[in-house]
């Protein structure tokens, strides 16, 4: 049945409506080329923004230092609340505690030999690299052995390391002096961390600021916790922390200043409830572009079936078969979705292989302040099959209602039709 003779047949079918057959398959082709790039589009913003947190820890929680709004207890509103010692011991005699680093903050200007730079200095644990999630680009981060020996060493920024290497001649600030606020350190490692505006950054042991200026209060408390999975779960844990260290400084628990006190797993969960919606929307958007080439092959198909009712009378009552004429038609709608379905499911892929490529050589896009936006645009292969097959079965099954009509028309009453 598949001869030469059948495939001759159902092209010639397509060719004599040349208009009518590209003007459907380009709404077929539209239809999945722009479900796979929007479905990267998609991609690409969720690889950005989620990128910026991949190498933090999940189980974060960070509090700062804030003035209340509401009096309490005799105490003015606008009083400035300083994290202390004592919300150190309260938060690690939580049971949901892991680790605490509280952040001893400093600026000032960082200098080697003529170059300088203002940065702002921050007194933190080891741990503050997984939290914080900075990158290590050159020779290695606080350790432990540096906290114990308040040891006077500090790792910079990538942007203020290539500031103060221009023009110096040097290839490395590592084991280089290096002096802020006229103190001399020792730089063990180059790092690359979020920053916000020009200033760069800084990281010396917690314990040596400590020593040097003598802090017992801090803007920021960072620290981990465990058992908080759900955002229930860290919304209880959250308004009960705030109840304790608002006890603590007497404050108003209701104040929604006071202090301010973020979750990254809060945040993570909400970023992917964004994604998620977003995702949906794509999907109906393509969905419903899917579905109008779909009834672009259906209309076709029923038009064409129109006008060949005279040969389709003639062919049966010539000793045809239901069976061979169903066939024909049915196959003309397969090879329409099918061209047409291949040739935009490649050039969506191509266009977005061409974009992932830029993407992946210029490092993405960012923002100024070196976020990531939108990297990698790319979407998984087996949903492009997936969409694309399910666009042919659909095309299939749009062309087989008109077929199957047609041959159920009595040879005369076809070859009479007008």
């Amino acid at each position: 049945m598949f001869n030469r003779d059948f495939w001759s047949e159902i092209f010639m079918a397509l060719k004599r409506n040349k208009l009518r057959t590209i003007l459907t398959g380009f709404a077929i082709s539209w239809g999945i080329f722009m479900l796979i790039i929007l479905l990267s589009a998609g991609n690409g913003l969720k690889n950005g923004v989620t990128g910026n947190f991949a190498d933090r820890i999940k189980n974060t929680y960070s509090i700062w230092s804030s003035s209340t709004e509401l009096p309490y207890k005799g105490h003015k509103a606008g009083r400035f609340i300083m994290l202390t010692n004592k919300d150190i011991q309260l938060l690690e005699s939580l049971y949901q505690v892991e680790e605490v680093s509280p952040t001893v903050s400093k600026s000032g200007n960082l200098i080697f030999g003529d170059k300088s730079r203002t940065v702002g200095l921050d007194g933190v644990k080891p741990i503050y690299k997984n939290i914080e999630g900075i990158k290590i680009l050159e020779g290695r981060f606080i350790n432990e052995n540096d906290m114990k020996t308040k040891s006077k060493v500090v790792v910079i920024d990538v942007d203020s390391n290539d500031e103060l290497l221009r023009t110096t001649g040097e290839t490395t600030l590592i084991g280089k002096t290096v002096f802020i606020n006229g103190l001399s350190f020792t730089v063990v490692g180059v790092c690359k961390a979020q920053m916000w505006g020009e200033r760069g950054l800084a990281y010396a042991p917690y314990t040596t600021l400590q020593a040097i200026y003598n802090e017992n209060e801090y803007y920021q408390i960072t620290f981990t916790t465990k058992g908080l999975d759900t955002k229930e779960d860290n919304e209880i844990f959250q308004t009960e922390l705030k109840r304790k260290i608002a006890a603590l400084h007497e404050f108003s628990p209701e104040d929604k200043r006071g202090v301010w006190i973020d979750s990254q797993m809060v945040n993570s969960l909400e970023t992917m409830r964004i994604f998620n919606t977003i995702n949906i929307f794509i999907w109906v958007i393509g969905i419903a572009m899917l579905i109008s080439g779909v009834v672009g092959v259906s209309n076709i198909m029923r038009i064409t079936v129109k006008e060949r009712t005279n040969e389709i009378g003639i062919r049966k009552a010539l000793g045809a078969k239901p069976r061979s004429i169903l066939l024909s038609i049915v196959m003309e709608s397969l090879v329409i979705t099918t061209i047409f379905g291949y040739i935009g499911m490649m050039c969506g892929i191509g266009v977005t292989e061409i974009i992932g490529s830029i993407m992946e050589s210029s490092g993405g896009l960012s923002d100024p302040n070196g976020m990531s936006v939108f990297v990698d645009p790319t979407v998984d292969i087996s949903i492009v099959i997936s969409a694309t097959l399910v666009l042919i079965v659909s095309g299939v099954a749009a062309g087989f209602a008109p077929a199957w009509n047609s041959v159920k028309v009595k040879p005369i009453e076809a070859m009479n039709y007008r």
